[in-house]
């Protein structure tokens, strides 16, 4: 049985309870401090180059593609399907597009919620309060808290945030 049956078959099947979940996922290499992580979830990639923060909610069915880190900070919300994914195929001088994937690390604040169906792309940095709008596909950073949606996703609306 490869890793990968055992991350997404096994670990990843609604039989299994959340604890043991958690236990296999940390035992397999992640810094995983949260134990809401729903069945479903799909990782193809490092198990070492994933952390997830405590209190961080993972729903049904997302995708996880740690070939390069992805960091999740602390008390995020994650909606049924959000996908993360660090493999970028760079274009050769030639114009052709590499086969050969390269990493881009994505990095996640602290009280980031990602709506369901909502995609982050190779590089991207998300700043701490920031909301991720259902279907948003973010291909740049997110530095200011607030709302982004749209594909591309764009800042729509600016929050404060009390300290």
């Amino acid at each position: 049985m490869t890793v990968g049956a055992v991350v997404n078959g096994v670990l990843g099947s609604a039989l299994m309870p959340r604890p043991l979940r958690l236990a296999g996922y940390r035992l397999l290499g992640a810094r995983v401090r949260s134990g809401n992580i729903f069945p479903g979830l799909r990782v193809y990639g490092s198990m070492r180059n994933l952390e997830i923060g405590r209190r961080t909610f993972v729903n049904a069915e997302c995708y996880l593609e740690p070939v390069a880190p992805i960091r999740i900070g602390e008390a995020c919300q994650f909606g049924p399907q959000a996908m993360i994914v660090t493999s970028h195929h760079p274009r050769m001088p030639d114009g052709t597009v590499s086969r050969v994937s390269e990493g881009r690390a994505v990095r996640i604040g602290d009280r980031v919620w990602v709506g369901a169906r909502a995609q982050i792309l190779p590089g991207v940095t998300i700043a701490d309060d920031v909301v991720i709008a259902a279907g948003a596909v973010v291909t740049r950073d997110c530095p200011v808290p607030g709302v982004y949606a749209g594909v591309p996703a764009r800042l729509v609306r600016e929050t404060s945030v009390a300290t």
